[in-house]
């Protein structure tokens, strides 16, 4: 269904209230969020009770299966108020969308799914040891990173490494998936409090260890993303395709709040030396003419690209390799692009932006942080440009 459809417009138009709805209760608690590290209960609730958590997720399980442009926009605005608060809303949307579209039918997804919709946690990196037993389960062990949102949720999606029990890799004869996915309770895990950080402070992103964690084959995930067991076509997706929406939301919201900090007070004041306000020089107009245009661009780019993208998915045509490159390419982008506006901002708030109260620098530290991951990496743009050239993409991402 196209997003210009009615129905798409009012969806679009509901979730962008929502987020609107929630902005106050984000920004009151926002300090809090970063004092605690970790998301402020208050604010939790807000995200929870708005049908955040459940956004991204199929309507078979309770979830709303909202279009990934519109994802975008809501996530947008979200960190537009606190950033922390938008991430942590990304991924409380986006991990039980993965869990929910990928257990099978039976008592894995009634336990997770058939109390109310819950809240999971997760790690996409499969950094954990899952050990085959003969029994079919799969004993955890290991230590897992970011985890965000992980200290207010009752599950964790974790992926891990499959080994035989002799600590070998399993081959095409042994009937096992290279990397599997478990939907584990929180209570079976250690939770570290390892989030000491220089940005995203709010988000909560620990640290955790399973030690000897057995999981039946009802709470596993298949790895990598494609053929769900349920929900529209977004959720046909390789697993990074499927998580696009979330990081250029966040992106997009740290560059609009912070060319709005500087278009307010910051903007307005007047340099020691300088015969008027900063917003009065024409080097300051130009370059902020430049930053404006490049966010505007960058958010055009993020929406055309995944309305494109679902485009393809309802028309059910795949998301091919090349395509998905795409897609990574054009978060990375919009990422890099949207750093570059922030550091601007940054830099031309001058010594009120050096205090830790300011505002201007909490984006900043937070945006420096959210370019830190993976999935902003600059193989994305290998991947996409290897394939406009003919070639074949080095390596696995």
């Amino acid at each position: 269904m196209s997003r210009t459809s009615p129905e798409r417009q009012r969806e679009r138009s509901d979730w962008i209230e929502r987020a609107e709805g929630v902005g106050p209760t984000l920004a009151e608690y926002a300090d809090a969020s970063a004092a605690a590290r970790t998301l402020a209960p208050e604010s939790v609730t807000a995200l929870e009770g708005a049908g955040f958590f459940a956004m991204a997720s199929p309507r078979e399980i309770g979830g709303f299966d909202v279009h990934p442009a519109t994802q975008v926009e809501a996530f947008e605005q979200l960190a537009s108020v606190d950033v922390s608060s938008g991430w942590v809303a990304m991924i409380q949307a986006e991990t039980p969308g993965l869990a929910g579209s990928h257990l099978r039918d039976g008592i894995g997804l009634d336990a997770v799914f058939g109390n109310g919709f819950p809240r999971v946690a997760g790690t996409a990196n499969p950094e954990g040891i899952a050990t085959a037993l003969p029994d079919g389960t799969f004993r955890l062990n290991g230590r897992w990173s970011f985890a965000s949102g992980i200290r207010h949720c009752g599950w964790v999606l974790a992926n891990s490494v499959v080994v035989k029990e002799d600590g070998s890799r399993p081959g095409p004869e042994d009937g096992l998936p290279p990397i599997v996915g478990s939907v584990v309770e929180q209570s079976r895990l250690v939770v570290e409090d390892s989030w000491h950080v220089m940005g995203l402070e709010g988000t909560g992103s620990c640290h955790y260890q399973a030690h000897d964690v057995v999981v039946q084959p009802e709470w596993t995930t298949p790895f990598g993303g494609a053929h769900s067991e349920r929900g529209g076509p977004w959720f046909e997706n390789p697993t990074i395709t499927f998580l696009s929406p979330g990081h250029t939301g966040i992106a997009l919201g740290s560059a609009r709040r912070a060319l709005e900090l500087l278009n307010g007070e910051l903007g307005n004041r007047t340099r020691f030396g300088q015969g008027g306000s900063v917003a009065d020089r024409g080097a300051f107009q130009r370059d902020f003419g430049e930053m404006s245009s490049r966010y505007e661009a960058a958010r055009a780019y993020a929406l055309s690209t995944l309305d494109e993208a679902m485009a393809w998915r309802e028309a059910g045509e795949p998301t091919t390799p090349a395509r998905d490159a795409r897609i990574r390419a054009m978060v990375a982008w919009v990422t890099d692009a949207c750093v570059d506006v922030v550091r601007f901002c940054h830099h031309h708030g001058g010594g009120a932006a050096a205090f830790r109260e300011s505002p201007l620098q909490r984006i900043f530290r937070d945006i420096i942080v959210a370019s830190q991951h993976i999935y902003v990496a600059d193989s994305a743009y290998e991947r996409t440009g290897a394939f406009r050239l003919g070639r074949q993409p080095q390596g696995a991402l």
